[in-house]
């Protein structure tokens, strides 16, 4: 499970902030945001900011400059910041690995009030990687993740947390039961196992669960454990996010509205944030309202096209 909450904060890393410099390039405009981001962190100690540039340069695969960024978010009280560092720490992304720091930043998100950290770090006492194997402390923070709306941390609290890889396999591949697919995942992913982490994922997809379709979708994006493929890991964002997967929904249509790794496109945009909104992520209803009075003003003589379907 270590490996899937690992791949969900990675991909939530990739969402941007609705408030880039619209261009008429994706490439101008990448460039126009990195710097309005770097000006309000750098400068005006944004916080916010400073995860968004971090997370440019995590687009990139410049992990050691998205840690510089991280550092300052977090320093500066943003928990997502905080937990994305744990995550660079236990995957060795611009670091070398080390569970006890990982341990560290987890716990400073998780009681910060970032859950997904909350579940990160439960996966540790869990494994007693880092610290004290402690189920008890493991089951209280699943419980706090859970309590704090992710159903992932929910699924593990009715876990039985044994068995071999061999009972896992069975349990999965003959049994059909997803959260075996989703422990076997992790833990091929955890031993860098990732073709296999990436099988387990996707049976984890097939059966129903969610957010194994958006590290599926991951996996392909990236090219680990399969082969890139750009069309293959934006369907499966969409199923997450069609699926309930509300986060997954933000990520996407903030990959639409700034044009990173699809093209730019105002239109999908607002229909996934229309989704989002309607789920009922206050974030969600904010992007659209924002992005509709930048790009469809109300006075305007000659509206966009797109524009036209949500008066």
């Amino acid at each position: 499970m270590k490996f899937l909450y690992a791949m969900f904060l990675i991909v939530a890393l990739l969402g941007f902030n609705s408030s880039t410099l619209f261009a008429e390039t994706k490439e101008t405009k990448i460039v126009d945001s990195q710097e309005e981001f770097r000006v309000l962190c750098d400068e005006k100690n944004n916080m916010t900011a400073c995860v968004s540039m971090a997370q440019i340069y995590i687009s990139t695969g410049d992990y050691k400059t998205a840690l510089n960024y991280f550092e300052k978010a977090c320093d500066g009280g943003n928990m997502l910041g905080c937990g994305a560092i744990g995550d660079l720490y236990q995957r060795a992304l611009g670091v070398k690995k080390n569970y006890k720091k990982a341990v560290k930043f987890y716990t400073k998100s998780c009681y910060g009030g970032e859950m997904a950290g909350c579940g990160a770090l439960g996966d540790l006492y869990m494994k007693g990687l880092g610290t004290d194997l402690s189920y008890a402390k493991a089951m209280e923070l699943y419980t706090k993740a859970c309590d704090g709306g992710k159903e992932m941390a929910c699924d593990r609290l009715d876990d039985t947390f044994v068995g071999s890889l061999e009972d896992l396999t069975i349990r999965c591949n003959d049994a059909k039961e997803i959260d075996a697919c989703t422990q076997l995942a992790s833990e091929y992913g955890e031993g860098g196992d990732y073709v296999n982490a990436f099988k387990y994922t996707k049976k984890a997809c097939d059966g129903g669960s969610m957010l194994g379709c958006a590290a599926e979708g991951y996996q392909y994006q990236k090219g680990i454990g399969v082969k890139k493929n750009i069309k293959k890991a934006i369907k499966l964002y969409n199923q997450s996010c069609d699926g309930g997967e509300i986060e997954v929904c933000l990520i996407l249509g903030e990959m639409y509205e700034n044009g990173i790794v699809v093209d730019l496109d105002y239109a999908n945009a607002l229909e996934i944030y229309t989704k989002a909104c309607d789920g009922g992520d206050e974030k969600g209803c904010g992007n659209f309202v924002n992005l509709y009075e930048k790009e469809c003003p109300v006075d305007a003589t000659d509206p966009k096209k797109f524009c036209q379907k949500y008066k």
